[in-house]
């Protein structure tokens, strides 16, 4: 299978356009349209349903899409493996906050430290990806997974408990209890056990008026004095020192979460996971 072929599929994917997506690639409208056709005659499928004016994935295409991915992003791993720059190599994936928040400036150190290791850590909105595909696969050396369920074939260890709290900018909002329906009230919806305990505060069908999936952006807007929500107890703590975020108290006890290091049991020895573990700050033993 010629990975031009994938690239153009996956380009024709994003874009629903033959046209724009062959400038993108950088080739003409006809060879965007052979490497389709070559694609299709090689999966036995037709992937998309076309006409002058629409394009649109088969059933197949939509089953073939993240298989093409993978396809291409393990091609994209081998030749990271295959490079001489470096002695070794470790690929880790996790939640952007995570990385952010917890590991950013151990990743730095452990890079000062081992210079000959190159170190690649990915964020991906759909954590299950992680564990069902990048780590199954070995695109991934570790991942970081918040309260994962067991899984045939994965081992999993401790990293860090944290707690979701209320916080916002004004501190007058400490002597009164939440209102979620109010408009000020931001939601980041942050996963089990999160999602659930939630739930159980609110009346069914309740949306938000302000909702996002990005913990930074969040934390600028408390900052900003523009929102009240709930963060990760780790991230709220330097600006709950300094008074620049107050902790609401709540009627309930709030959730704990748990982040745990998930690898390929039968890989635990690999000096990659061994590694992966080592900047984490986890024992390897």
């Amino acid at each position: 299978m010629d990975l031009s072929h994938l690239e153009a599929f996956i380009a024709v994917c994003q874009t629903l356009n033959f046209t724009t997506a062959a400038k993108h690639m950088h080739i003409s409208q006809s060879a965007m349209t052979a490497r389709i056709q070559a694609l299709e005659q090689t999966v036995g499928k037709r992937l998309f349903d076309r006409d002058n004016r629409t394009v649109r994935l088969t059933r197949s295409g939509i089953a073939f899409l993240p298989y093409a991915e993978r396809m291409l992003q393990l091609f994209q791993e081998s030749k990271l493996s295959l490079s001489e720059q470096y002695r070794e190599h470790i690929v880790v994936s996790g939640p952007g906050s995570v990385w952010h928040y917890r590991y950013l400036n151990r990743i730095l150190d452990f890079r000062s430290k081992n210079p000959h290791v190159a170190v690649k850590f990915l964020s991906y909105l759909d954590p299950s990806y992680m564990i069902r595909d990048l780590l199954l696969d070995g695109t991934v050396n570790l991942a970081i997974k918040l309260d994962p369920s067991d899984h045939p074939g994965i081992s999993k260890r401790l990293l860090f408990e944290d707690e979701f709290i209320l916080v916002s900018a004004d501190g007058s909002t400490e002597l009164r209890e939440p209102d979620f329906s109010e408009p000020t009230y931001c939601h980041i919806d942050w996963g089990k056990p999160f999602t659930e305990w939630f739930a159980s505060l609110v009346k069914p069908g309740f949306i938000p008026a302000l909702q996002t999936d990005h913990s930074s952006i969040m934390l600028t807007m408390l900052l900003s004095n523009a929102v009240f929500g709930f963060l990760p107890k780790s991230i709220a703590d330097p600006y709950l020192q300094s008074n620049r975020l107050h902790r609401i108290p709540l009627p309930v006890e709030s959730p704990i979460i748990k982040g745990y290091a998930c690898y390929l049991t039968e890989k635990r020895e690999q000096l990659h996971v061994r590694m992966a573990l080592e900047l984490l700050g986890a024992d390897a033993t």
